[in-house]
């Protein structure tokens, strides 16, 4: 007997479950990591917070995939700043009007190097700018490493743990629409790096 049961098609909301239950969405929380460590210069929160409320329950884990692409896109920009400084850098520093923050940046890392890499990784200053500087000033690729891991680990793991305290209140709600809450932190990040590259 032949089975005639058709299956329907699934909906724009299923496949972004799906997404989030398939292999592929740690790898793409490693990505959005290494994007905002690297290039993208606006704050990636609307992201990064809905993509954890999806995975409440493994919400620290999303932040170690998001603090793993964060370092690797960190040490893309060192690199960058060590080796090409003068043509791939600086013209970011000029389009940024960052070049005091830069010059200052570099001399603060000769001279403290750890912690004022440390505090680049907590603090609302440019991140790209700081870890470009480091490169530039011949930071010790390992000692990098750990500062940015260390300071970035940080700010990962208290949003996760947040994402997770508020899932324990109010699973029903977050289960409910948690993909209306990714497609809407989405268009806030969308629409703030608009106004910053066009209008601020």
């Amino acid at each position: 007997m032949t089975d005639t049961t058709e299956t329907k098609p699934q909906s724009f909301r299923g496949r972004i479950k799906a997404m989030a239950k398939g292999p592929l969405f740690y790898p793409i929380s490693v990505l959005v990591g290494f994007l905002e460590g690297s290039f993208v210069v606006v704050p990636m929160e609307p992201v990064f917070i809905p993509m954890m409320v999806m995975k409440r329950k493994q919400a620290w884990l999303v932040a170690l995939a998001l603090l793993l692409g964060n370092v690797l896109g960190g040490l893309l920009i060192y690199w960058l700043g060590a080796l090409l400084a003068d043509d791939v850098i600086q013209p970011l520093i000029s389009m940024f009007d960052a070049q005091q923050s830069y010059d200052e940046t570099v001399r603060k890392l000769k001279e403290e190097g750890f912690t004022t890499l440390f505090m680049i990784g907590v603090t609302p200053f440019p991140f790209q700018v700081g870890v470009a500087a480091a490169g530039a000033a011949g930071f010790s690729v390992a000692l990098f490493v750990i500062a940015v891991a260390a300071s970035r680990s940080i700010r990962f793991l208290v949003i996760a743990f947040l994402v997770m305290l508020v899932g324990q209140r109010a699973e029903d709600v977050l289960r409910k629409y948690d993909v209306e809450i990714l497609i809407g932190g989405l268009l806030i990040f969308a629409g703030f790096a608009t106004y910053l590259v066009f209008f601020a």
